[in-house]
């Protein structure tokens, strides 16, 4: 048997393969494929279900900023509070970190 630590192909990360063998989420706790199958689903029905469980979204401001939709959705909240004036928009003192 081989010693060679087996991971999922990274082009395949945003689709449902292999569900029995891999977690390909560090970040879910419970993953789906640890207690249920897809086996039995039709086709059509299975394509929709993996198209409703492959969108992941980000955990942080860093993971957001690096697509467009996300983007916009903060920009589209920004403006949002500061129109309704429920915060505005100040500096960070020099000697803080953002």
């Amino acid at each position: 048997m081989s010693t060679r630590i087996k991971k999922p192909l990274e082009y395949l990360k945003d689709y449902h393969c292999n569900l029995n063998v891999f977690n390909t989420s560090s970040r879910v706790k419970y993953p789906l494929n640890y207690v249920l199958s897809y086996n039995k689903l039709s086709p059509s029905y299975k394509s929709f279900v993996m198209s409703l469980s492959s969108h992941v979204e980000p955990n942080t401001y860093f993971e957001a900023v690096k697509h467009d939709c996300w983007r916009k959705a903060i920009q589209c909240e920004t403006f949002a509070l500061e129109s309704n004036q429920t915060w505005e928009t100040a500096l960070l003192p020099k000697d803080k970190l953002s």
